[in-house]
């Protein structure tokens, strides 16, 4: 057997063994990467933005192979997702102004990371400007409040965009 079925074997094994607080939501039998969400995981209603969960979530599982968990939500804010021993916090910002994704950036700091999700170009420049503008708030050193933000388009494709 190669070690390319081996290892979708095993991811699958993994899927599989998910119970029944889980939902499998997706498995990608090229790459290995999955979706299971928790039953206890509560997309949001308003401004789609539990549909770019659901997206960013099965495009990280088809074209990064990422093993996707949407981890259940409690009272307290909490992660989004849990992939790559990380927790990770989705932000969708097709809608947002510099402000809005500012808000967003430190709402992410309850996640070790954040993926900001956009399908209109012209967000990437307002991300970055964003980024740049909550770093400057911080005094040298301090950036470390902030989250590692990544971008992923709407090609699927994960860019880092601030690591700590």
């Amino acid at each position: 057997m190669s070690d390319r079925t081996e290892y979708i074997k095993e991811a699958r094994a993994k899927y599989n063994s998910y119970g029944n607080e889980w939902e499998k939501a997706y498995f990608d039998e090229f790459s290995g990467g999955f979706n299971v969400y928790h039953k206890e995981h509560r997309f949001s209603t308003t401004g789609s933005g539990g549909d770019a969960e659901k997206t960013v979530g099965k495009m990280l599982a088809k074209y990064n192979g990422k093993q996707v968990e949407f981890l259940p939500e409690g009272e307290k804010k909490s992660p989004d997702v849990f992939f790559d021993n990380k927790t990770w916090d989705i932000k969708y910002i097709d809608r947002a102004n510099v402000a809005t994704i500012r808000k967003y950036l430190l709402d992410a700091r309850k996640a070790g990371n954040a993926i900001f999700y956009f399908t209109d170009k012209s967000k990437f420049l307002l991300l970055h400007s964003a980024i740049k503008r909550e770093a400057g708030r911080f005094l040298k050193g301090q950036t470390n409040i902030l989250p590692d933000i990544y971008c992923i388009d709407k090609n699927g494709l994960l860019k880092s965009l601030w690591k700590k």
